[in-house]
């Protein structure tokens, strides 16, 4: 009789450890499930996130210490910060871990209630910078990401800017279209805007160049940045209104970091796009930040040069 009573007590436990098992299974699925439904994998979906929520990063956390994670996934380095965030938020030490905590300059930036008088948008939406500090949070950044630091930089000197959000990739595609082409589908998403708005100071079609890293790259301030350069197309009758606005940046830069700017590219004739859409309003420059071997920490400090620069051609024009 004490046998069998064990037998049925040693049952009774094993199938109390598999109940429990299985709801934590379930439970770990389930959380599973639920986290990838929440988490982005987009540049400026995450950055927008972020900038709702300076807590957003802390999603990415939990996923990353649940066990289902660890056990099937690549585990996310939370120890480093997204770098990116460095100057937008504020980090608070303490003895267990580092923790965000809001900017205050945030809230100005949500109050800024003025009509927007700078454009930017994105032809080749899909260049992209070294990654690989971003790459547990399945953030490939690139130019996308670098058009919504511009315009975050942008707001910290009171000025609006809008970001084109339209999908250029998925566009082509639908129509069938090549890669080469792709000037040609930014100009659909760019004459709507313009048609919906006129009156932008400047418009800013963002690139980055393919150089090699010690041609893309200077140190100001003992900061590694990522040089600038500008591209103006000479085939239509007004391009010389382009290039007056692209010179007058490019002065400015010059003024303060010499270095930072590899100049003016003018491009015409047979072999070249000669246009880029800089028909279609005077104020169209396209800028190119750094080049493929550059880190989006490079892109960050050379906006932060870059966007008070802006700022002052803003308010002087």
């Amino acid at each position: 009789m004490k046998k069998v009573k064990l037998k049925k007590k040693r049952r009774f436990k094993f199938r109390i450890i598999g109940y429990a098992l299985v709801m934590f299974l379930g439970y770990e699925l389930s959380f599973n499930i639920i986290m990838n439904l929440k988490l982005v994998n987009s540049n400026e979906d995450f950055i927008k996130a972020l900038m709702v929520d300076s807590n957003y990063h802390l999603l990415y956390e939990k996923k990353a210490n649940d066990i289902l994670s660890k056990l099937f996934s690549k585990i996310l380095n939370v120890n480093e910060p997204v770098s990116i965030l460095e100057n937008t938020f504020h980090f608070k030490a303490n003895d267990a871990a580092m923790t965000y905590v809001s900017n205050p300059e945030i809230e100005e930036v949500k109050k800024l209630d003025v009509n927007p008088t700078v454009y930017i948008y994105n032809t080749h939406q899909s260049e992209a910078y070294q990654g690989n500090a971003l790459e547990g949070y399945n953030i490939k950044p690139g130019v996308m990401m670098a058009s919504y630091i511009l315009q975050d930089k942008l707001a910290k000197q009171n000025i609006k800017a809008d970001v084109m959000e339209d999908n250029i990739t998925d566009y082509l595609n639908l129509n069938n279209m090549k890669y080469s082409k792709s000037y040609q589908a930014s100009r659909v998403f760019l004459e709507d805007a313009l048609n919906k708005y006129k009156d932008y100071k400047l418009i800013i079609d963002l690139h980055r160049d393919a150089l090699p890293k010690e041609k893309s790259t200077i140190i100001i301030n003992n900061k590694s940045c990522a040089k600038i350069s500008f591209v103006i197309g000479e085939d239509y009758d007004t391009y010389k209104e382009n290039l007056t606005v692209a010179n007058k940046i490019n002065d400015k830069i010059k003024e303060k970091y010499p270095t930072l700017t590899r100049g003016i590219l003018t491009k015409g004739g047979e072999a070249s796009n000669g246009i880029y859409n800089q028909d279609l309003n005077p104020n169209i420059i396209l800028i190119e930040i750094g080049a493929q071997e550059n880190t989006i920490d490079e892109v960050l400090n050379t906006i932060e040069l870059l966007a008070p620069i802006i700022g002052e051609y803003i308010n002087e024009t």
